[in-house]
């Protein structure tokens, strides 16, 4: 409780603090529907227009692009200090959080708030909406559903890319390009791309828990794809946490900020 509590009072903080410069909170969040339509509509174009079956591509389509887009722009939002570990980390910002009793990664999260990710998150409700007018409703739900199952493997991924730095010099130029890649592997719709071994490179990398896996569970509804997808989500996060201890013991006991001096 007393994390959350935190938490709201940084977003108070945070939001007080853009809502001084109203046009440039209204041109980001703007900007970034702008964009997310023009991608979204572009790869529709690209990939399933004019297809036979593409009334099931485009609910497969608008599923995909809601999960992704509030899993993602909800992290940035709330806890969008997540994205700039890697470079806390390297520039010893984070050095000062850790004399505090506090968690360093909370302290780390809430030091942020990425404001146009609201653009995310409107352009994600939205297609959570066409969603009830096109795909059944049990559909909708897991949508709904397995978008914190995404939530949770996508703030691992943060957690893990940005925990390089503790063990590579000038690590989070690497941790941004493995973070972006990864978006672009979990947001485009990958899943119906990729066949065979292309598909079973894909499960190797980290989109699995946060696109491929929590979409099969949408659009096929099996409750052993569910299980799959959550507690694959869980061991991931788990998995980044222990990186990111074992970082940060390296961290606490060498003299990393005079180093990089």
């Amino acid at each position: 409780m007393k994390t959350l509590r935190l938490i709201q009072l940084a977003l108070k903080y945070h939001w007080d603090a853009h809502k001084s410069n109203p046009a440039n909170l209204i041109a980001g969040v703007l900007g970034m529907v702008v964009n997310n339509i023009i991608v979204l509509w572009g790869l529709w174009a690209m990939l399933f227009d004019g297809k036979p079956d593409g009334q099931a591509l485009t609910i497969y389509f608008l599923s995909l692009n809601a999960m992704i887009t509030i899993a993602w722009g909800s992290i940035c939002y709330f806890i969008g200090g997540v994205r700039s570990l890697g470079e806390y980390i390297e520039e010893g910002t984070l050095e000062p959080m850790l004399a505090t009793p506090r968690n360093p990664l909370v302290l780390v999260g809430i030091s942020q708030s990425i404001t146009p990710a609201l653009g995310d998150i409107l352009q994600g409700l939205c297609n959570l909406v066409a969603l009830f007018f096109l795909a059944p409703a049990d559909m909708v739900f897991r949508c709904i559903l397995f978008t914190f199952s995404s939530g949770v493997a996508f703030l691992g991924l943060f957690i893990l890319t940005g925990s390089i730095p503790f063990f590579v010099r000038r690590g989070n130029a690497l941790a941004q390009l493995l973070l972006e890649c990864n978006l672009s592997l979990s947001f485009y719709p990958t899943g119906k791309i990729f066949t065979d071994k292309g598909r079973f490179l894909l499960f190797l990398t980290p989109a699995a828990v946060t696109g491929v896996l929590p979409m099969q569970a949408i659009e096929n509804g099996h409750w052993s794809t569910a299980f799959i997808a959550v507690v694959g989500a869980m061991c991931f996060f788990g998995f980044s946490i222990l990186i990111f201890n074992l970082g940060l013991k390296k961290y606490q006991t060498s003299s990393y900020v005079s180093a990089r001096a």
